[in-house]
């Protein structure tokens, strides 16, 4: 616990004030990072905190979200859960929080990019997991739904991280082909500025060719 601060929030939902723990910057220890983003840490994992869970009636949020519009369907549909996720997570604790607001994040309507960036979370945890099925099954509905984020947001954000991931993704589960679109879609748009995910779209693109 010495690891964790507590941060008040309020429920987006019900109004209820509650504390829910974050990883001090202090005790986080970035071991390596894989080429869709996923950070692993020795010791707590900041990620696994991203997600709020009011524990008076189980809406799960993070700070990205927008305060629902269609509440009583959204409580109709979800229940305060059992299990504490206020403070310290197992990585299977995390799981269930991100599930959480995934289900909350669907029924609200939520943006496409939001509820794509908890589906690539719930991959990530699989993996940290060694649950190949689930990891692949979590990175095909990410996919699905920055597929459909780029198709219906005009104003999207960080759009050349999108653009990447959806190469990575695609590389990730197999469909090279599509992978090498975005990846050269990204090196050759000169609206794209961003040379860091120049460099890593490059690094993959050279990734596919050496083994093919």
């Amino acid at each position: 616990m010495d690891e964790l601060f507590f941060k008040e929030k309020k429920c987006l939902l019900c109004g209820a004030k509650f504390k829910s723990g974050k990883v001090k910057r202090s005790k986080q220890y970035m071991l390596k990072r894989d080429s869709d983003f996923c950070i692993h840490y020795r010791g707590e994992n900041p990620a696994f905190y991203n997600v709020y869970v009011c524990p008076q009636c189980g809406y799960g949020f993070t700070d990205n979200f927008t305060p629902p519009k269609e509440k009583e369907i959204i409580k109709i549909g979800i229940n305060p859960l059992e299990v504490d996720l206020c403070s310290s997570r197992s990585v299977e604790e995390a799981i269930i929080a991100y599930q959480t607001a995934l289900k909350c994040a669907l029924l609200g309507k939520e943006r496409e990019t939001i509820i794509a960036g908890l589906y690539l979370h719930l991959a990530w945890f699989n993996r940290f997991l060694e649950n190949k099925d689930e990891e692949m099954k979590n990175l095909k509905k990410a996919l699905e739904y920055y597929e459909k984020a780029i198709e219906s947001d005009r104003d999207l954000e960080n759009p050349a991280t999108v653009f990447y991931l959806i190469g990575e993704i695609n590389r990730r589960i197999g469909n090279d082909k599509k992978a090498v679109k975005f990846f050269a879609h990204i090196i050759n748009d000169k609206k794209i500025n961003d040379p860091n995910i120049i460099r890593m779209s490059r690094e993959r693109w050279q990734e596919i060719r050496a083994s093919r």
